[in-house]
């Protein structure tokens, strides 16, 4: 009786202990020492009523890369697209222009605060787009509310055995509304993305731990506000941390 007694007693206090203790964050399972940290910083907060993208390929051509939608057809609302014909027969990837293989989708809710979520594109051809979510990135923390900072495993995105590519092409794609109607000729206007025409994308080697840009020459975004119409959307400066397990 007093053995079971005692019993009841040390499960009560092991959950005692368990609910008041602190423990130190434990890496979950399958998060591996391969990170990408992306930092973001915009002329004004990043606003609720905008979309932000992080937009990424990694199809090992450095012709082809993330481009936002600026007129129909519109893409999958933010990015455009390549089309079937675009694409070589021997690889099934295009040649050049628009591609992308990954996104991640930073939806703000009010000033400083927002979740995001990363996703695989498994098709990204404009006649028949598909993609699918990958769960939450491994953290989003709003610096200022007008600075963003994403970290990425990237065995989230090339998930074993699939290896991880020596270099991805990256833009920052900002838009004010997702467009999809085929009827909408009208040029998009509010929008930002790296470089003058929000086409520039840049290619970030992953073989090493670098921080890019490496210089200002490798840097086609205007670090000067202005190059944008709406300042929630206008890309001030952009950075890419990549560290690799030893």
């Amino acid at each position: 009786m007093l053995a079971r007694r005692w019993q009841r007693l040390g499960v009560g206090l092991l959950v005692l202990l368990a609910s008041c203790a602190k423990f130190p964050p434990q890496p979950g399972i399958g998060i591996s020492r391969d990170r990408l940290i992306i930092t973001l910083t915009y002329a004004a907060p990043l606003d609720p009523r905008y979309f932000y993208f992080i937009a990424l390929d990694d199809d090992g051509n450095q012709l082809t890369g993330p481009m936002p939608s600026l007129t129909i057809p519109w893409g999958n609302g933010w990015a455009a697209l390549p089309r079937q014909a675009d694409l070589d027969p021997n690889t099934g990837k295009p040649r050049q222009g628009p591609n992308l293989s990954h996104f991640v989708e930073i939806r703000v809710s009010a000033p400083g605060i927002g979740q995001a979520l990363v996703y695989r594109v498994t098709n990204p051809t404009l006649e028949d787009y598909r993609q699918e979510s990958l769960g939450a990135p491994l953290e989003l923390t709003f610096l200022q509310n007008n600075q963003v900072r994403v970290t990425l495993d990237m065995r989230q995105l090339w998930a074993n055995p699939t290896p991880i590519p020596d270099r991805i092409e990256v833009n920052f794609i900002s838009v004010d509304e997702q467009r999809l109607s085929p009827q909408d000729n009208t040029p998009r206007q509010g929008f930002d993305g790296l470089g003058i025409s929000g086409n520039e994308f840049v290619s970030i080697p992953l073989t090493s731990n670098q921080t890019f840009p490496t210089s200002p020459a490798f840097n086609p975004e205007p670090t000067t506000a202005g190059d944008a119409r709406i300042d929630g959307l206008d890309l001030v400066d952009w950075r890419v941390q990549v560290i690799r397990a030893p």
